[in-house]
């Protein structure tokens, strides 16, 4: 019995190889794992810390901007107060009540600077550093997973 010699071209022998090479079709994707719903909630409580420190942040920068603006205010004024009374002619009643108007706008800037401007930025920087403990003491030292983390961050609802 004679074998007969069968040739094929390059290229069919080229897409045979490949196809028999080809990768298998991807198995089945298994949805993500669902996470505890405590791991969620704990998760979802340290997304709201941080947004609470994020906001009390900003608060503190304002707050320290407007603190500023109080004590450049007092500054101002008291060095006003100082290069202006030894050139007073108390003898000239529309220069001295220039004067005392001077003074009174420097009592009421040292007075917002004590009354408002200290006690508010006292208060923001209390409020930041209440939220950062509060942060700290729920948050650090762990670890989510990520499938945890996500669930926490989708409808991110944080009460005010």
């Amino acid at each position: 019995m004679a074998f007969a010699r069968v040739s094929f071209p390059i290229s069919f022998l080229a897409l045979a190889f490949s196809v028999l090479a080809a990768p298998e079709p991807a198995a089945a994707q298994y949805p993500p794992t669902e996470p505890p719903a405590s791991e969620v909630a704990a998760a979802r409580n340290c997304l709201c810390l941080q947004r609470v420190v994020s906001d009390r942040r900003f608060e503190l920068d304002v707050r320290q901007g407007l603190f500023e603006k109080s004590v450049q205010d007092v500054q101002s004024l008291e060095r006003q107060v100082e290069q202006t009374r030894p050139t007073v002619n108390v003898a000239d009643p529309a220069q001295v009540d220039g004067f005392r108007s001077l003074l009174a706008r420097a009592d009421a800037a040292r007075a917002h600077y004590e009354q408002v401007a200290v006690p508010e930025q006292q208060q923001a920087v209390g409020r930041y550093n209440e939220s950062v403990q509060q942060l700290n003491a729920a948050c650090q030292g762990r670890s989510f997973s990520t499938y945890a983390w996500d669930r926490a961050s989708r409808d991110l609802s944080c009460p005010r």
